[in-house]
């Protein structure tokens, strides 16, 4: 009986392990995106893409303005084209749960609940919802520090 729980407490654990592995390996590709935000009043959607380099990660907004975004070690660097506005800011932890969670994936530590499909998971004091669509997609959903809900559909770019 004993041996029974212990090597189902053991797939169980092997399982969310794969789950985590397939969706950090996910997250490690160059991505198309579509962002849609609702602040209660109003949903506004943009398009873009994710690009990594060995050094940071490029995130370009396409649609419905044209902005940049470098996230490298500690600053992000914002490009806002319709405005040819340019600035960098630090990276601190009111600002980092996204770009953390780009950098680095999921740690299993932060994980509150998992199934197949579907992992919920706690970075810096925010709850995410991540799921998996299928082997090339995801969608995360959050509340962003304006406490906006967020809905990412993320697309491998092949």
């Amino acid at each position: 009986m004993y041996k029974l729980i212990f090597f189902s407490l053991l797939s169980l654990n092997l399982h969310s392990e794969d789950i985590i592995l397939s969706i950090n390996k996910l997250i490690k590709n160059d991505l198309n995106f579509v962002q849609t935000t609702d602040s209660g009043f109003e949903e506004i959607s943009s398009k873009g893409t994710l690009l990594r380099n060995n050094d940071f990660i490029e995130i370009k907004i396409d649609f419905p303005t044209q902005e940049k975004y470098i996230l490298r070690d500690t600053v992000m660097e914002i490009y806002d084209y319709e405005f040819n506005q340019s600035q960098t800011i630090e990276i601190n932890d009111n600002n980092s749960f996204i770009s953390d969670f780009l950098t680095n994936g999921i740690d299993a530590d932060e994980i509150n609940n998992i199934n197949e499909n579907f992992i919920t998971f706690l970075k810096n004091d925010n709850q995410f919802f991540l799921n998996i669509i299928s082997e090339s997609s995801f969608s995360i959903t959050y509340n962003d520090n304006m406490d906006y809900k967020n809905l990412i559909v993320f697309e491998v770019i092949k």
